[in-house]
């Protein structure tokens, strides 16, 4: 069994957004009464996301971990994310570029004393631009933060819905979680010590398929896009902005959301909505040495305060990549 994701613009997914709502037209009531997101266009809508959180919500269960114990990771955690009533980022297409070239899975130490500000929060991405080895498109994360200081963060209640919390077996932990356009189910899961290091098993195969090593080159690609943003949102806070109501006007046609009222109408926000990347025109001639146009990579330099070992007395300054065209 695979969970269902859907989408206005997609055939089969529009068949099964109508077999959904056929099905359990009281919980996705529930859920746009609760809330109802204006999205910018070329982003997944809130139709699309509430027939998601319906299907999470309604799989949340342990019971359904032992029919596929990866299809319920991630109900559990976009159920999770909706009952935290946690933040959507829009990242956007610049962005994901300059991530797609700023190295962070193997640089010593950058996540070192990591406490992560937020618990849950959900990552959606431009239409178009992220695919899987299979050619799913990926239009949305939701990304988890465990923390053992924060047991509360794995447990929540939404109207009779109950979520019971799991035990921990690292002290710091996120996990990322989707399903593709093809309705293929994607995890991964990295532990985080104290000092930094990373612990991840490229080896192991959660789901029923064996992972290939063109899935391990994606998966490791979503997991540095994902620890490049955790450390934006901490120490980048100018790529932040919250998108203006005139951004989400949109003529598409199909399904629409209607606004019930204000009171339950929310907006994402940006991540790098301003951003340009950068460029810079070589001053040596080109010869046959010469190299030709490439990303000079970038990074993330880990600032120290003094001898503190803690999270927040340290700093991390993204030298950002740049585009090197030679002349």
């Amino acid at each position: 069994m695979k969970p269902i994701i859907f989408d206005q613009n997609n055939p089969s997914r529009n068949r099964s957004l109508k077999i959904i709502e056929g099905v359990d037209k009281a919980l996705i009531k529930k859920i746009r009464d609760d809330r109802t997101y204006k999205m910018p266009p070329n982003y997944i809508n809130w139709q699309t996301l509430s027939g998601v959180i319906s299907v999470a919500l309604s799989s949340c269960t342990v019971e359904y971990a032992k029919v596929d114990v990866s299809a319920f990771i991630h109900s559990y955690r976009t159920a999770l994310w909706f009952i935290s009533d946690a933040p959507i980022y829009c990242l956007t297409e610049e962005l994901i570029e300059a991530f797609d070239q700023t190295e962070a899975l193997k640089k010593p130490g950058i996540l070192a004393s990591w406490q992560p500000s937020l618990p849950t929060f959900l990552l959606v991405i431009p239409k178009g631009l992220i695919y899987t080895p299979d050619g799913g498109e990926v239009d949305y994360l939701t990304i988890s933060c465990s923390d053992s200081e924060h047991p509360e963060w794995n447990s929540g209640k939404w109207g009779s819905i109950q979520i019971q919390p799991f035990n921990l077996k690292h002290d710091r932990y996120f996990q990322i979680c989707t399903v593709d356009s093809l309705e293929t189910v994607w995890t991964s899961g990295t532990a985080v010590k104290s000092d930094g290091t990373l612990l991840y098993d490229e080896t192991e195969n959660l789901g029923r398929h064996i992972i290939s090593p063109e899935d391990k080159a994606f998966l490791q690609r979503i997991r540095n896009l994902v620890i490049n943003v955790l450390l934006t949102l901490e120490f980048s806070p100018s790529l932040l902005t919250t998108v203006t109501d005139s951004e989400t006007k949109t003529k598409s046609k199909g399904f629409q959301v209607l606004d019930r009222s204000s009171s339950n109408v929310r907006y994402p926000r940006w991540l790098g909505k301003n951003y340009k990347n950068f460029s810079v025109v070589s001053a040596e001639k080109r010869t046959h040495l010469s190299p030709y146009s490439h990303w000079r990579q970038g990074h993330w330099r880990v600032l120290k305060s003094g001898e503190s070992k803690r999270w927040r007395d340290s700093k991390r300054l993204w030298i950002q990549p740049v585009w090197v065209d030679p002349q």
